[in-house]
């Protein structure tokens, strides 16, 4: 799926914490580097960058869909769409989170819940990557176990 952009717009974002100064660059290679150790099945190091990434990036939602992401690989599910879903509630438009949150709800078993979910974002935005994911795992749902309406 990628790495989001990090911000909206093209001006660079300098944070200081302290004595710490993190540019845009050196979170997008905090959040690949937290993405990485995540496909390694190294959850408990994944886990540990995105919460420290959220800690210098609280008004994105980025770091928290990392983390929730990490419990999604983890197959705890539960909490995956507890911080995706929190993550989807506090940035609304954030198709991101949103995808995320579905897929969490899908593969924790609450599949109308997670259909509402993604079909919401395919019909707000139908060319979008995101509609894209969101379908294929639709799609994915419906082949392994189709809708008892479907049937």
């Amino acid at each position: 799926m990628g790495v989001p952009a990090i911000c909206g717009s093209a001006r660079l974002i300098l944070m200081t914490l302290g004595e710490i100064s993190v540019d845009a660059e050196q979170l997008r290679v905090m959040l690949e580097t937290g993405y990485i150790l995540r496909e390694a099945a190294r959850f408990d190091e994944a886990e540990k960058v995105f919460r420290g990434v959220a800690e210098l990036m609280p008004d994105s939602e980025v770091p928290r869909v990392g983390l929730g992401t990490v419990y999604l690989q983890r197959g705890d599910f539960a909490e995956a769409a507890a911080i995706c879903g929190q993550a989807s509630a506090d940035h609304p438009d954030s198709e991101y989170a949103r995808v995320h949150y579905g897929e969490a709800l899908l593969f924790g078993q609450q599949r109308e819940k997670a259909r509402t979910e993604l079909l919401e974002l395919i019909r707000k935005n139908p060319d979008s990557p995101h509609a894209k994911t969101a379908q294929a795992l639709l799609d994915a749902a419906d082949i392994v176990a189709p809708l008892a309406a479907n049937s």
